[in-house]
């Protein structure tokens, strides 16, 4: 089994502090959508931090860079120009892919999972935080629209989970009009459990997390048994929405 305990790529980093494992993700899901390698990595290091009886929980660092969003766009694009029926489809089929197997992933991850979430984030990418059992956010967080920006329809698990939490009607407003929502706002939707200065935002995430250590199994007993969807409903939605991420991808 690979050590990942001070491990560095272009895509994540991964740093063992203490009991809790920090991986600092470097790069939106698209990145590792075209290369399978790096999906398969991540999904290693998720697996090795599960079994090692030493960590008891991870805290997942996203700190964004503005550029990602106009890449995402660029990725998107790049699919449509593709020539041939058959070029497009497997462009639309890695990147649903990428995105469903990482959010499986952190959905069935048994130990306690905080994310710290700052800067900007594409809505895609913030599907995989809401499977994660607490969200803090730094007070510059900004959840942008960038697919849909150019008439492409949001995809993952974001609107599973919104659709639980906020109901049909609030998540379809949200989904549609693509404003961008701040720190504040997204507290407010309990979209993030709470919002902190960006230099008090690693720091919150570890105390929080060696709390939950304090009581054993609570985390496994009250997310994953009560509150996580089990994983053929991840896996319905996901179906579902890779059909609408195809037409709307295909036909823009």
């Amino acid at each position: 089994m690979k050590d990942y305990s001070d491990f560095d790529s272009e895509i994540f980093s991964c740093q063992y502090e203490g009991e809790t494992a920090v991986i600092c993700l470097k790069a939106e899901s698209f990145r590792m959508a075209m290369d399978a390698s790096k999906m398969h990595e991540m999904l290693d290091c998720l697996n090795t931090i599960e079994v090692d009886k030493n960590i008891k929980g991870i805290l997942t660092l996203h700190t964004a860079e503005y550029e990602r969003i106009e890449l995402l766009q660029t990725f998107i694009k790049s699919i449509q120009k593709k020539s041939g029926y058959v070029q497009k489809e497997m462009g639309v089929t890695r990147y649903g892919n990428a995105v469903k197997r990482l959010t499986l992933a952190i959905n069935e991850f048994s130990k306690p999972n905080i994310v710290a979430i700052r800067g900007q984030v594409s809505i895609d990418s913030f599907g995989f935080f809401l499977a994660c059992d607490y969200r803090i956010a730094a007070d510059d967080l900004c959840i942008e629209f960038p697919g849909l920006k150019i008439g492409v329809t949001p995809v993952g698990a974001v609107s599973f989970f919104m659709n639980r939490q906020l109901g049909m009607t609030k998540t379809m407003e949200i989904l549609q009009n693509g404003e961008t929502i701040d720190a504040q706002e997204a507290n407010s939707l309990s979209l993030v459990s709470e919002v902190v200065s960006g230099d008090d935002l690693k720091a919150t995430c570890l105390a929080k997390l060696d709390a939950m250590y304090q009581v054993p199994g609570a985390t496994l007993s009250l997310t994953k048994q009560l509150v996580r969807p089990k994983t053929y409903e991840l896996e319905e939605h996901f179906d579902v929405s890779s059909r609408l991420m195809w037409h709307s991808i295909i036909d823009n």
